[in-house]
């Protein structure tokens, strides 16, 4: 059995988090075990901790970087050295977090896999971006494994040397709309008559809010039957509830928070706004494809995630009041056919899980 640490995992249930969930959950367990780095803080544990439990694995937690960055450092050597991984497994957005490469470079005999999730970095990190830039030097590195989820995303992390891309694949059947759960969930939330836009992602200045808060505000004003959902957490929780409340919208944008029910509320929503600043590629607009859901996104993102029509471009260098009406025109032409067949498109095109898990155990089949 080959035996794989996977470091990056967090108390957010991101991008990142689903992806290896839906690895974890898919790989051949006889084949390929995963254990778990838990270094957050306040005891906090990674999201998925029962289930990644139930299915074997291991979770080691270590104190947060930010809590004791010596024993942080301390205890994953010991981690790395007593037990030899076949695969040290480092999901990151950056280079900023070096010792998940060099000490099992250093201690062990574990092959070493740096997997880009992202296209680029908050400018206000100030101290992450100085660290990304020194630890740069590790890229110069011949035996480390390079993956990325999109050739942005590739490009940023490793520039000129070579990566493989890996589809942040779904469970694509499981993304199948259902007309049922859509009347049901919009007579839960009370939305049966109303245009439903969401927007699924971490509290942050990567997904620009304050940009979908002055959209949304012109779509409100356009059309008084609009709501807006949010789901995730983050450090801008409290800063976006102020702000929404000085907007006078309380009634109509609402924070819901970390939610394990994504799929139901897309089913429910008619329109997906997504005006990140950067992403690398989102697991979130692969699913929300999946379930047919129409998506205004920045143009910022990888074009990799047009795989169905319902991909829609904005320019979020502009004012978003003038896509307020593309939103609604959006809201407006709902399809239950085509919702329906959209998981098929998904699977179609490479981002089913299967091929997403094949791809991966031929990596940690090989021999370094």
């Amino acid at each position: 059995m080959k035996r794989i640490l996977q470091i990056g995992m967090t108390s957010n249930y991101g991008g990142i988090e689903s992806f290896i969930m839906n690895v974890c959950r898919n790989i051949d367990r006889k084949k390929f075990q995963f254990d778990f780095i838990n270094m957050e803080t306040d005891n906090k544990p990674i999201a998925y901790s029962d289930e990644i439990k139930s299915l074997g694995g291991k979770i080691y937690k270590i104190p947060g970087r930010r809590e004791n960055i010596k024993e942080n450092r301390n205890q994953l050597k010991k981690i790395i050295r007593e037990n030899n991984y076949d695969f040290v497994h480092n999901n990151v957005l950056t280079w900023s977090y070096s010792d998940g490469i060099t000490l099992p470079l250093k201690y062990s005999s574990s092959q070493v896999i740096v997997h880009s999730h992202n296209s680029y970095m908050n400018p206000g990190m100030y101290t992450r971006r100085i660290l990304n830039f020194v630890n740069r030097r590790l890229n110069k590195k011949d035996n480390i494994v390079r993956l990325a989820c999109s050739k942005e995303a590739g490009k940023w992390l490793f520039s000129n040397k070579e990566f493989k891309i890996i589809p942040n694949g779904i469970v694509t059947k499981d993304f199948k709309f259902s007309s049922k759960i859509r009347s049901e969930y919009r007579k839960k939330f009370n939305v049966e008559n109303k245009k439903v836009f969401l927007n699924v992602g971490r509290l942050s200045y990567q997904k620009n809010h304050r940009f979908l808060f002055q959209w949304f505000t012109e779509i409100y004003k356009r059309d008084h039957n609009s709501v807006l959902f949010l789901v995730g957490d983050g450090e801008l929780k409290n800063d976006l509830k102020r702000e929404v409340e000085l907007l006078n919208l309380a009634s109509n944008i609402k924070f819901l928070g970390i939610r394990q029910d994504v799929k139901n509320l897309m089913f429910m929503s008619d329109v997906l706004l997504f005006p990140s600043f950067y992403e690398g590629l989102p697991v979130v607009l692969v699913e929300a494809q999946a379930t047919g859901l129409k998506a205004v996104i920045s143009n910022t993102i990888s074009k990799e995630i047009d795989i169905t029509p319902n991909i829609e471009r904005i320019d979020i260098s502009k004012s978003p009041s003038q896509y307020a009406e593309l939103a609604l025109k959006k809201a407006s032409e709902i399809s239950i056919s085509d919702r329906n067949k959209a998981y098929l498109k998904v699977r179609e095109a490479g981002y089913d899980i299967a091929n997403t898990v094949k791809m991966l155990e031929e990596i940690y089949s090989v021999e370094y």
